[in-house]
């Protein structure tokens, strides 16, 4: 099984902050569901998204990370510096495709970010084709940020997807004072 999971702010489909490299918001029980979500998968991300997560990265996940800059173990320490975890996987982007046929063999895949690799998944056929699901927390806030990153792709699932509202409810926001925004998690599925 292939899921890809994000949050985002569906009004302006903002993913994150290019400044700071966080996400738009912070509600602990959409980190929860993440957490759940991932927990023993396969997580493919971005270089940027690795170095979002804390030191060390997350327990209990295999941790894959798409570049075309990281080619060995000595660029990874270099790039990655204290970053750098053991047991990490590099793949390029052309090698993508090939390395979720036999990764989905044996283990549950997450596509965990960021948006450039999300928009490689919602553009490209053949990658959207091996997604099982796609999980969005929708947010309808639309967060103050100076140099957001939008994922222009999310606004078209409803019509190219089946999809349902799984869960919905409220949760304070830690990036915004703690004020409580409404969201829902919708699986969007073919």
């Amino acid at each position: 099984m292939v899921n890809m999971i994000y949050s985002i702010s569906f009004k302006e489909n903002i993913v994150g902050d290019r400044d700071t490299n966080n996400l738009v918001f912070s509600i602990s029980e959409d980190l929860q569901f993440f957490k759940k979500m991932t927990t023993e998968t396969t997580m493919i991300m971005g270089r940027k998204t690795f170095e979002s997560l804390p030191t060390g990265g997350l327990p209990k996940r295999k941790h894959v990370i798409v570049s075309n800059k990281i080619k060995t173990f000595e660029d990874a320490k270099e790039i990655l510096g204290k970053k750098y975890i053991e047991n990490l996987t590099f793949i390029s982007l052309d090698k993508l495709e090939d390395y979720i046929k036999e990764e989905s063999k044996v283990a549950n895949i997450s596509i965990i970010g960021g948006a450039m690799l999300y928009s490689h998944f919602l553009k490209d056929k053949n990658l959207f084709d091996l997604v099982t699901n796609i999980y969005a927390t929708e947010v309808d806030r639309i967060p103050e940020i100076k140099n957001p990153v939008k994922l222009m792709e999310h606004s078209n699932l409803k019509e190219r997807c089946n999809f349902e509202i799984i869960k919905t409810g409220q949760g304070k926001d830690r990036l915004d004072d703690n004020n409580l925004v409404k969201y829902n998690v919708v699986r969007y599925f073919e």
